[in-house]
């Protein structure tokens, strides 16, 4: 196993009585064994046939996705948020999934709770197809703000012999505003982002960089942006207007609309992204790009 910084070395996912979340259990399989990992499956319930029912359909799934992967599971008496929570303050990763219309307002909900409170990066995991040679889309407000998401877009696309698409988006004008002078702006942001970048791109010189200046609304701006990507990677540093944008007013409906997996890093998280991106060459070492796999990073 490859052993990370501090011991933080489990996949978390988080499981109930549906589908979706048996379908973010085989994400996290295969996210596990490309790490090294080990994967912790958490069932929030009382004890009895029913929950620890929950649990043996969720083991068989992941044994049956990644034969020969180390599989432990907790069946936690406490509330799912804080189930989740307290699994993921020892975790590299914490999982979850995104089903359909009926449960959405509900997994919404957990899933905004987590994101924002987790000591780990948290993934959403969609149940819809990804494309596989998509790149990782990273909303940027500011460079400075949104380093943690961006250290995790570019780690995905190095294990997966990828690329990142960053996106930046500009406000929309409230007046006339010529089109060379509009234009002439848009390329002085692009150059400034692409300058901004440079720690990125010196860490990582096999990742390929996309970088994009639109004029929307972020939310609207990376919904029609994800539907190419194979990861939506966005930052909660709380103030940003992609931070905003899913974790705002507008969050669950993001949430529910993305129609590819989120991955969500907290500030109180940045320190594991950096051990991540740290270990990730090692941890990947000697692995073929695993491109017909779903996200991973």
């Amino acid at each position: 196993m490859h052993e990370r910084p501090g011991g933080r070395t489990d996949v978390v996912v988080g499981v109930d009585d549906s589908d979706h979340a048996l379908h973010a259990v085989g994400w996290a399989a295969a996210e596990a064994r490309l790490r090294g990992a080990s994967l912790r499956i958490v069932h929030a319930g009382t004890a009895g046939p029913g929950p620890r029912g929950v649990l043996a359909r969720a083991v068989t799934v992941a044994r049956r996705a990644e034969p020969g992967l180390a599989v432990s599971t907790t069946l936690s008496p406490a509330e799912p948020v804080l189930a989740l929570l307290d699994a993921a303050s020892a975790a590299a990763l914490l999982v979850v999934g995104m089903g359909g219309s009926v449960d959405r307002v509900l997994v919404s909900s957990v899933a905004l709770d987590v994101s924002t409170r987790a000591a780990c990066p948290v993934v959403v995991v969609r149940g819809g197809p990804v494309p596989p040679h998509g790149p990782v889309l990273v909303g940027v407000d500011t460079v400075e703000g949104d380093a943690p998401a961006l250290t995790v877009a570019f780690c995905d696309a190095r294990r997966h012999g990828g690329r990142v698409a960053v996106l930046h988006s500009r406000a929309v004008a409230t007046a006339p505003v010529l089109p060379a002078a509009e234009l002439a702006a848009d390329i002085e942001a692009r150059n400034r982002l692409c300058g901004e970048l440079s720690p990125w791109t010196a860490r990582f010189p096999d990742v390929p960089v996309e970088v994009s200046v639109v004029h929307d609304l972020p939310a609207t701006a990376l919904l029609r942006a994800a539907e190419g990507a194979r990861l939506l990677a966005v930052g909660t540093r709380g103030h940003g207007a992609y931070a905003r944008a899913l974790f705002g007013s507008t969050s669950r409906e993001v949430l529910r609309r993305s129609p590819v997996t989120v991955v969500v890093v907290d500030p109180v998280a940045a320190v594991h992204v950096a051990q991540d991106a740290q270990t990730s060459q090692a941890a990947t070492a000697g692995l073929d790009h695993p491109h017909d796999r779903s996200v991973l990073f």
